[in-house]
């Protein structure tokens, strides 16, 4: 599972091989996720309609997930663009003369030609963001995606991996996150955890990143009873899944995102 359904505007893509899963998880795991299926992507249907005078689905569900992402098309694509960056970063928008906040997380969606005997993207690809719409590969755009979820890791869906046994509903899954939403974990990591020489978006991607992680495996641990061996693996993937954000923004933009260090210091109890 993923931390967008667990942390409150938290921006994740995921581009990967086809099959694994990644529409059918958002469609699936909460009537709170919304679906957005390629075509055509406006600002009133993401942020609010000023004609009829109500919220689109950013302003409505906990999660929006961009699915065939290459293949979206943003209506008035400048000011669609700007708007979603701007929401992004702040967790607010603008649409005339109001303004909105919501807890939406955004999530990018797509395939991503990979040699599955390698399993790692095709090399023909400049940067892995790519594949993206170009309105997207704005590096102020990709800034702001807290972390890169690498599909092509993920084992595509065969029957002989089905789970057997007993589950759990999804509506009854979906409640615990919802709950699950309303926490800040956050203050687990900065109990513990000095971030060193970082910029303030990267310390912000791998705090919300960790936080999520813990959210999902430790919900019952506080920031007195995590522990070190439970918060630094996560820590770990959260700073993997940033730096994979920046290492491809250093080949779109050397000058900025070269050298970009994420040492980090867990505090002795």
């Amino acid at each position: 599972m993923k931390p967008d359904f667990v942390e409150a505007n938290y921006n994740l893509i995921e581009l990967g091989p086809r099959e694994t899963g990644k529409t059918y998880t958002f469609r699936n795991t909460s009537n709170r996720s919304f679906v957005v299926s390629g075509g055509k992507a406006t600002p009133a249907t993401l942020f609010y309609n000023k004609a009829t005078r109500k919220l689109g689905v950013i302003g409505l569900k906990q999660v929006v997930f961009f699915d065939e992402i290459a293949s979206t098309r943003f209506d008035d694509a400048e000011a669609s663009v700007s708007v979603l960056k701007d929401y992004m970063q702040t967790g607010k928008f603008s649409r005339g003369d109001q303004e909105f906040s919501a807890p939406c997380s955004i999530v990018l969606g797509g395939n991503i030609e990979t040699n599955m005997e390698l399993r790692q993207p095709e090399t023909r690809y400049k940067h892995l963001f790519q594949v993206l719409p170009i309105e997207l590969q704005d590096p102020a755009f990709l800034d702001r995606i807290h972390a890169y979820l690498p599909g092509w890791e993920i084992p595509k869906i065969r029957p002989e991996n089905y789970a057997t046994g007993y589950g759990l509903l999804t509506d009854y899954m979906a409640e615990i996150f919802a709950e699950l939403r309303r926490r800040n974990f956050q203050t687990h990591v900065n109990a513990w955890v000095e971030m060193g020489n970082m910029t303030g978006r990267n310390q912000d991607a791998i705090k919300k990143t960790t936080a999520g992680l813990l959210k999902l495996l430790h919900p019952h641990r506080t920031p007195d009873t995590v522990t070190r061996d439970e918060l630094v693996p996560l820590l770990d993937i959260a700073v993997e899944m940033r730096k994979r954000v920046t290492d491809q923004l250093a080949k779109i933009l050397p000058t900025e995102f070269e050298g970009v260090e994420y040492g980090y210091r867990v505090r002795e109890r």
